[in-house]
């Protein structure tokens, strides 16, 4: 027979003398054997507490102990970083600090204070790309770093080591009030005076509305080092109320215009704080998200009896919403020669209006991307509106490289690439004298949109560029292919001035793919010195030369605030 016939133990409890002297007690009442035989009272405590941990106890010990490991990991990793940085860089070339603009109060939290900046002039991981031309005056005495591997945290933590994360008032309202100073420039999605209203709302708030003011807390700390100790638990707590929005819906057919915000800004924060990949897969969920809304459907007619029930307001926020998405598809798209996932030839949703006219809540009715495109009329358009049809001349210019690649396979060269491409050029050019016109001043305090509208603008040209370069020999205009190198080399030049006054300015305040744009002038120089390296004087040289040092120096200070530069170093390698 297997197994046990009757139980190993008596039902019962031990008394309290067999436990003392660890035997085996018989459990007998009113007294057991053994204290029978001892002739000795007979006590048993039937109100002891059950030996082991409390249910819940050991998952909060290991969410504690992730938590611990993950910041032993972190400041051993700046304290690595800062050593290596003072061993390469001599006392006298000591990196000057970026003045903070914004104090926060951080009395109330028990998170790390830093009194200042990193330094933005610590050269990180980046050395002479193999493919710069073999030149003396190319900085011999430039240290090169190794590459330092970082370990991002997952967004996915446990509810226990999140749920309870508390955040002063006074807190809220120093992020808040910092998203609208740094963040909304760059992603200007939000109505101030409204969104102001349904925070100071906070009891009647919405989960997609939380989640929003998580998102927006979060993203704050992307420009600032004031907040870093409270940033990865931030950006945790946002991903897991993403996370409960996407699977906690009731129906399936409804989602609200915040949801989408929301991913955007992650999207923004993760591409600037954690790695390409994961911003990349969540600009796909942008993407989805956009087209399940039809934000690119606002403005076409709607059948007699159907008027819209949302306000002015509302009705601009999803078009901004729509139009950040969209330049962030275009960004991701030109640098890596990809399709686009949302297709200008849908698109029936109007551009922004003015800033100043949204935030006073006067929203008129601006042109069509179409007809601005064809226009040659020359007024100020919004910052953003700027960006997009910019970024629009752009990813008109890659799928005029794609078609051309395509339709060689098949035949010669089309008989309308040259009238296309001029047809580019000259658009390309009316919108830089455009902007030229009614931006004149390169400020960033005003609005860094504008000034990495003119990085974008200059980026276009370098792409133009490209393309020329791209056909074949029997196919090149020798005398056209001078030129647009020329122009190409002007434009990066110019993308290295912008990005060295940068640097007086605050990198807290670029844009945060200012460092693709960065990316393309330096590769633009590099290649120039490349294939002109017997051809040009010393003087001009010298010129090229210290204008792409110069973008690859504004990368490296980049690199503490924003990881893109990171990454785009690491492909100039």
């Amino acid at each position: 027979m297997y197994g046990r016939a009757e139980p190993r133990q008596q039902p019962g409890y031990a008394c309290e003398e067999c436990r003392k002297k660890k035997l085996r007690c018989d459990r007998q009442r009113p007294q057991c054997g053994a204290c029978a035989n001892a002739q000795i009272p007979c006590e048993v405590n039937d109100r002891r507490v059950p030996r082991g941990p409390k249910k819940g106890s050991i998952g909060a010990l290991r969410s504690r102990i992730v938590a611990l490991e993950r910041r032993l990991s972190t400041s051993q990793s700046e304290e690595s970083l800062t050593t290596n940085a003072h061993e390469a860089v001599p006392a006298e070339d000591s990196p000057t600090k970026e003045d903070a603009t914004t104090q926060f109060t951080l009395s109330d939290l028990d998170v790390p204070h830093q009194d200042q900046l990193p330094s933005t002039s610590i050269p990180l991981s980046w050395g002479v790309p193999e493919t710069a031309p073999q030149s003396p005056l190319l900085f011999p005495d430039l240290p090169v770093l190794p590459m330092i591997a970082t370990s991002y945290p997952s967004p996915k933590q446990s509810p226990t080591s999140i749920g309870d994360f508390f955040i002063p008032d006074l807190v809220k309202a120093d992020l808040t009030q910092l998203f609208f100073d740094r963040v909304h420039p760059v992603v200007p999605i939000l109505n101030k005076p409204k969104t102001f209203r349904w925070i100071n709302d906070g009891n009647n708030m919405s989960e997609p509305r939380q989640c929003l003011q998580y998102a927006m807390w979060t993203s704050a700390t992307a420009f600032s080092s004031q907040f870093t100790g409270v940033q990865e638990t931030l950006y945790a707590k946002t991903r897991f109320l993403l996370d409960q929005l996407d699977l906690n819906g009731n129906d399936s057919l409804i989602c609200h215009i915040e949801h989408v915000q929301s991913w955007i800004l992650i999207t923004f924060y993760e591409f600037a704080k954690t790695n390409y990949r994961r911003g990349w897969l969540s600009a796909g969920r942008v993407f989805r998200l956009v087209q399940f809304l039809k934000l690119y459907d606002l403005d076409s007619p709607k059948p007699l009896g159907l008027s819209r029930d949302e306000d002015s307001i509302s009705l601009e926020e999803k078009r901004r919403t729509f139009w950040v998405a969209y330049c962030l598809d275009r960004f991701m798209s030109v640098i890596e020669g990809a399709p686009m996932t949302l297709s200008e030839e849908v698109v029936y949703t109007r551009l922004p209006c003015l800033d100043s006219e949204f935030e006073r809540g006067l929203v008129p009715q601006e042109s069509f991307l179409v007809e601005t495109m064809s226009s040659a009329d020359v007024r100020p358009y919004a910052p953003l509106a700027e960006c997009v049809i910019l970024v629009t001349i752009c990813s008109r210019a890659l799928s005029h490289r794609q078609i051309y690649a395509i339709e060689t396979l098949y035949s010669s060269i089309p008989l309308d690439f040259a009238s296309r491409h001029d047809w580019l050029d000259g658009m390309l050019t009316r919108r830089i004298n455009s902007l030229q016109v009614n931006y004149p001043s390169l400020t960033v305090a005003d609005s860094p949109m504008v000034v990495f509208s003119y990085m974008v603008a200059h980026s276009t040209v370098i792409y133009l560029c490209r393309i020329i370069e791209t056909l074949s020999r029997t196919d090149q205009n020798q005398s056209l292919v001078w030129d647009f190198q020329d122009r190409a080399l002007w434009a990066a030049q110019e993308i290295a001035r912008i990005a060295r006054e940068h640097e007086d300015l605050g990198y807290f305040k670029a844009h945060t793919f200012m460092p693709l744009t960065i990316y393309l002038g330096a590769s633009r120089l590099a290649r120039h010195l490349e294939i002109r390296k017997g051809e040009m004087e010393t003087a001009e040289a010298e010129d090229v030369e210290a204008s792409y040092r110069a973008s690859i120096e504004a990368l490296q200070k980049l690199q503490s605030v924003n990881c893109l530069a990171t990454y785009y170093l690491h492909l100039l390698q």
